[in-house]
């Protein structure tokens, strides 16, 4: 029997690595970083309403919510999870794809934020980030030298933006989880560069991906591809397995580590590692949230892994792809 410790987000934090905390006990200092990426300067609007009759997710309304479990051995899905979480990896994957194709020099993020929210809803499907752990939006936006975790709002894209798109929903009880890169206009060749590597190392992690894999290797494929593109892995996220929560075992860790953990038939898990240009300090605004590396591009790509009797399955590929 699998035994999980299922712990809330703020026992999670206290347990969290140290070098994490390192970096996120210091507030963010107000420095002059490109593309007015400024703290507060741009409004963020009230989420988008969520009709009634769609399902929410149990930390909408809990008053002891329970966003992840973060301990224990990689959980085995059976077949009616599985089928379920690809029908959720089909609703993100789709908005995902809109969502990118969309970008303009022009718009805001709010306005991919509108994009990802309708596409969720008219598939009868809940945004995922509406309330995960205070979350104000229905999809990640996260802009050039911000990493992960950021929130949409009215700054207008400009010539040569690069961003990443992180769309996560729910349907049928479980979680759909992807993120690729987009840009606005004509982005520098070291940024083009960055997302190419960044994308790389993810589809070069996931064809190694099988039963009886160690789940390390991932690591290892990241960071050489990294190193290869003179890039560094940030560190500080990693991706996870997925299921009935967003969060749950196993931590898939994007650098060199010692995990003991083995890939198994029924293992449902996202690679999604972070690049960025150079090694740099990384801060988190008073938001809770958004994750930066001043005038440190950053780069993320992500897809959700089913591990089958022979291989493995990219729940979340989307139409034209292929992982080459």
């Amino acid at each position: 029997m699998i035994k999980i410790v299922r712990v809330s987000f703020s026992t999670f934090v206290n347990k969290a690595k140290e070098t994490r905390q390192q970096y996120f006990k210091t507030p963010i200092k107000e420095v002059d970083i490109k593309n007015n990426l400024f703290k507060g300067q741009y409004k963020v609007t009230p989420a988008l309403n969520v009709p009634k009759h769609i399902i929410r997710p149990d930390y909408v309304n809990s008053k002891n919510p329970v966003f992840g479990v973060y301990q224990g051995q990689p959980v085995i899905h059976n077949q009616d999870m599985i089928n379920r979480l690809k029908k959720a990896a089909k609703v993100a994957s789709t908005t995902l794809k809109k969502a990118a194709e969309s970008v303009r020099v022009g718009m805001t993020t709010e306005d991919i934020d509108k994009i990802v929210h309708d596409s969720i809803i008219e598939q009868g499907a809940y945004p995922s980030p509406i309330g995960f752990m205070g979350f104000p939006k229905s999809v990640c936006t996260s802009v050039n030298e911000v990493c992960c975790h950021g929130i949409p709002d009215g700054r207008v894209l400009e010539e040569g933006d690069s961003l990443n798109i992180d769309v996560t929903c729910f349907i049928d009880g479980v979680h759909g989880d992807n993120s690729m890169m987009a840009t606005a206009g004509n982005a520098h060749p070291d940024v083009l560069k960055l997302n190419k590597y960044t994308q790389m190392a993810l589809y070069e992690a996931i064809k190694i991906c099988k039963p009886g894999q160690q789940f390390k290797m991932i690591g290892d494929i990241c960071e050489q591809v990294a190193e290869d593109g003179g890039f560094e892995v940030c560190q500080l996220f990693t991706g996870h397995g997925i299921g009935n929560l967003m969060h749950m075992p196993p931590q898939v860790i994007h650098h060199q580590n010692n995990s003991k953990d083995i890939m198994m038939p029924g293992n449902v898990f996202t690679i999604e590692p972070i690049f960025m240009m150079f090694p740099g300090k990384y801060y988190m605004w008073k938001d809770n949230f958004t994750v930066l590396s001043p005038n440190n591009p950053s780069a993320q790509y992500e897809h959700t892994i089913l591990i089958t009797e022979t291989g493995y399955e990219v729940i979340t590929l989307r139409e034209g792809e292929k992982i080459k």
